[in-house]
């Protein structure tokens, strides 16, 4: 298997080639992970909170990612409902919620520095960890099996209307916006 690499290591920008190479390069069981259409996922912990974060396909056309806007601890979020937005290179990417919650922690780390996001999104570069408000949110996520087909179903004309509904240009005036 030919696997994209950046940097000196896989650990250093692990190659995108999708939730199987994760398994096999890092030794990371995502089987325990939920997946969403729009590109996050969703590990529920022993304690029956929720870790949120983006998938690497969500970022796959990103080198770089300057800014991370979430929401902080104590708010709510609804499921399929923007809460939080993502800058790269000049693009906002509005951060879609995968299930409905109140946060309890977010991830400080990734705030100060979001290229964690782009290097290790399925640990250290977690979003927001959530007290899950209603369990069958989760359930109706995709297994990553489920996920993996999904991302290689074609979709061209899907694809372009939410990309456009999705992404939109960086506009610093926009800053104090909501998500």
């Amino acid at each position: 298997m030919d696997l994209e690499v950046r940097g000196e290591t896989p650990w250093a920008h692990p190659p995108k080639n999708g939730p199987e190479v994760w398994e096999e390069v890092l030794g990371l069981d995502l089987e325990d992970y939920r997946f969403s259409a729009e590109h996050m996922w969703v590990r529920v912990d022993e304690d029956q909170q929720a870790f949120i974060g983006l998938t690497e396909e969500a970022l796959q056309d990103k080198d770089e990612v300057t800014r991370l806007r979430l929401p902080a601890e104590g708010e709510e979020f609804t499921k399929d409902e923007p809460f939080g937005r993502l800058t790269a290179k000049r693009t906002v990417i509005r951060l879609f919620a995968p299930i409905s919650g109140e946060v309890v922690e977010v991830n400080e780390e990734v705030l100060d520095a979001p290229e964690m996001v782009l290097e290790d999104p399925y640990e250290e570069g977690w979003l927001l960890r959530v007290d899950i408000i209603d369990m069958a949110e989760v359930d109706e996520l995709m297994s990553r099996e489920e996920y993996e087909d999904y991302l290689s179903e074609d979709f061209p004309d899907e694809d372009e209307d939410i990309e456009s509904e999705e992404e939109e240009e960086y506009d610093e005036d926009d800053e104090e916006d909501e998500y």
